[in-house]
């Protein structure tokens, strides 16, 4: 499981991007109820908040004190401390079980017996990640060149589950059909370097020995950036797996 300090968690909440508004609204026609959801993982609330848009309660919950402390407030999510594998939700409670871009953290065989447990019969099981990230030509040959070689060594093994958009991962639901979702944002060079750091590897590449490397990839990619001093798209490839519990 990736850890967050109060440092850490503050870079998280700044760099990473919303997810798109029409997955919640998908999410909530795919059940009877929009009762309580569940958002695992919920980091500091990008999901949470969302999904209060479109359920009467979100229980939000993450391992990381520092990730909760800083999650965005709002009078309809209720955030709590406690691992994904083991909760003190009610059984057959939630409508809906979200993980945004974390499920390939969790012991999975203790995560899918919890969940079992605290899905309603005939609820939905949602988890979305997305990949790298795309921006031009130039511009990606320059986080290709400057960048991944140096956090090479530093990716937990988990990521390549992530990568391969949890095709490895043997879902034990009832699997549903899933529209396509974009998500795009624009975004400065410093905002897109701000992202960069926040990966799971830059950060112990930089916990181990500094941040040289971006400050070195820094004014290569300022001058690759095709439109200087402006915000431009950036695509982040987005998947979706869903499934019911029967």
């Amino acid at each position: 499981m990736r850890t967050f300090d109060g440092k850490t968690s503050t870079i998280y909440s700044k760099t990473r991007p919303m997810y798109p508004a029409e997955l919640y609204y998908w999410l909530s026609q795919q059940v009877d109820s929009t009762g309580v959801v569940w958002d695992c993982a919920c980091g500091t609330g990008q999901a949470s908040v969302d999904l209060a848009a479109y359920f009467e309660r979100v229980e939000a919950s993450d391992i990381s004190e520092s990730q909760v402390t800083g999650a965005t407030p709002h009078r309809k999510v209720n955030y709590q401390v406690c691992p994904a594998e083991k909760t003190d939700y009610p059984d057959d409670y939630f409508d809906v079980v979200c993980v945004a871009h974390a499920l390939h953290w969790f012991d999975l065989e203790a995560f899918w017996k919890e969940v079992r447990r605290v899905l309603k019969p005939g609820g939905i099981f949602v988890c979305w990640g997305y990949n790298w990230l795309q921006i031009g030509k130039v511009e990606d040959r320059v986080v290709a060149e400057e960048v991944l070689p140096y956090l090479e060594p530093y990716w937990p093994p988990q990521s390549r589950l992530l990568w391969n958009q949890y095709r490895d991962i043997e879902f034990p639901f009832e699997v549903i059909d899933v529209p396509s979702f974009e998500l795009r944002c624009h975004w400065s060079v410093t905002q897109t370097l701000d992202f960069i750091r926040s990966w799971s590897s830059s950060q112990l590449r930089i916990k181990e020995s500094g941040d040289d490397f971006l400050l070195k990839a820094s004014p290569i990619l300022r001058d690759a950036w095709s439109k200087p001093n402006q915000k431009q798209e950036v695509c982040l490839p987005f998947f979706v797996k869903a499934g019911r519990l029967v």
